[in-house]
């Protein structure tokens, strides 16, 4: 084995090791956070759809109003 060869393997083999850097605790509570808020959002969302009028007939919205028209006044 060359020295190159070496210097190169034992520089890998340092790099390999775990040095302690990681996400740590602030890592682990921006997930938690960004999974709470994607949660909630997915609520509020489902909530949203629910209260849109879907008409399975395909009315326009011109035709609906026209039932929806009060009586004159007398």
């Amino acid at each position: 084995m060359g020295i190159l060869q070496a210097v190169a393997f034992t520089a890998a083999e340092a790099e390999a090791e775990d040095s302690g850097i990681g996400p740590g605790l602030y890592g682990f509570l921006v997930l938690i956070f960004l999974v709470v808020a994607l949660f909630l959002l997915y609520r509020s969302l489902r909530k949203q759809i629910r209260r849109v009028d879907f008409d399975a007939e395909g009315a326009s919205d011109a035709e609906r109003m026209r039932e929806h028209q009060e009586p004159p006044d007398r």
